[in-house]
């Protein structure tokens, strides 16, 4: 197989493993900290307390900065960087999910790079070199751990964008799956179908490439067969812990690779409407999948044997539809809700649809070229 000139692009050490979050204070000062910013949701109760305690242990002085919001804002990351900076952190350590990840990474530009956060849109734009950075997501979700971008909200214009970069991401991973035992189901259940379509898109999408297949395929067959067990059992370690690796893989794999059209959809979905990305993501994905089948129906097919169905003696079009019901079916079974039970108003979908085709760079990596048209009838579809 020939193939063009490409980056493959495998950022942070992992250290994965129940209990291993209790390594944090020595994994931060294998960077030489001394000052470490604590960023992380405070919905998640006592347990930032406990790893605040484990940093300060192990003689690390502690900042701690909690006001994390859903679909992060530009306004909050540079707030949030203002104190760092005023305080003279070295390290910067995430605790939580996507959202809390992306800001630290926003942060992690900001203490060393001068605002707006919005003039370094794009890949390799960020030019002084950033503090170390620590994230231990809570839960499985983004994949944000492992990828070199941050995902950043602009409300004044209703528009999502990335920063990227290898000044960007993690340096260290912390995936820890018995932090995610408390995660309630309906979080479990949407931020796992987020994972879920980070690895579906990354392995049907223009950019794939044999290593982020390897990723994106081991993610599919992990997160179908975990995802339901621990949205229903949160206990099953096993199931937590699968959960985890195929957020981190799928992570991997689209950061090697690119989403497509389910993304497109989402991030004004979730920008301009408030709701969750993972939300915003299981909502639209079977539809998109039913779209783009007739132009890779031997991915989509790829994408139901990694879920464990029986598509043999089927013809290629009812071994597609196969996959796209069981995609349906999963989300019926975790009740994600449509856009209209999440709130959504159909007088918005013109602008969503003009995000989806002007804004929104996975549009081009659609496997099937997409037109405007195509994108309502998709919205009208998920409604």
């Amino acid at each position: 197989m020939l193939m063009q000139q490409r980056m493959f692009n495998l950022p942070p050490v992992i250290h994965f493993g129940p209990g291993v979050s209790k390594n944090v204070g020595k994994i931060a000062l294998e960077y030489g900290a001394k000052k470490v910013f604590f960023i992380y949701d405070k919905a998640l109760g006592e347990m930032p307390k406990g790893i605040a305690k484990i940093l300060k242990d192990d003689g690390l002085e502690v900042l701690e900065f909690n006001e994390i919001v859903p679909n992060p804002p530009e306004e909050m990351m540079e707030a949030a960087a203002k104190i760092g900076r005023d305080a003279n952190v070295d390290l910067v350590l995430a605790v939580g999910g996507g959202s809390t990840i992306d800001t630290a990474k926003g942060v992690k530009v900001l203490l060393t790079n001068p605002a707006p956060l919005y003039q370094y849109f794009g890949m390799g734009t960020v030019k002084n070199p950033t503090p170390p950075l620590i994230a231990i997501p809570t839960t499985s979700g983004t994949g944000s751990e492992v990828t070199s971008m941050t995902i950043i909200t602009s409300p004044k214009n209703s528009r999502k964008y990335a920063v990227g970069g290898r000044h960007v991401p993690c340096e260290a991973a912390i995936a820890d799956p018995e932090l995610l035992i408390p995660l309630p189901a309906p979080v479990t259940a949407s931020t796992g179908m987020d994972a879920l379509t980070h690895a579906i898109e990354a392995y049907t999408c223009k950019l794939a490439t044999p290593i982020s297949d390897i990723f994106a395929i081991k993610a599919i067959e992990l997160i179908s067969n975990s995802l339901v067990k621990a949205t229903y059992d949160g206990e099953n370690l096993e199931a937590r812990s699968d959960m985890l690796m195929g957020s981190l893989m799928a992570g991997v794999a689209f950061d090697n690779a690119m989403v497509a059209l389910t993304h497109s959809i989402a991030h004004p979905l979730s920008a301009r409407c408030g709701l969750g990305h993972g939300a915003a993501n299981a909502a639209v994905l079977p539809y998109v999948m039913e779209y783009n089948a007739p132009v890779c129906p031997e991915r989509t097919i790829d994408v139901g044997v990694a879920m464990g169905l029986n598509l043999q003696s089927l013809s290629r079009e009812e071994a597609c539809k196969k996959v796209v019901d069981a995609i349906f079916d999963l989300n019926k079974t975790l009740k994600i809700p449509t856009l209209k039970e999440a709130g959504v108003q159909k007088s918005v979908f013109k602008d969503i649809v003009n995000d989806a085709m002007t804004y929104e760079p996975p549009t081009q990596f659609n496997p099937r070229k997409v037109t405007a048209a195509d994108v309502l009838a998709i919205l009208e579809k998920a409604y």
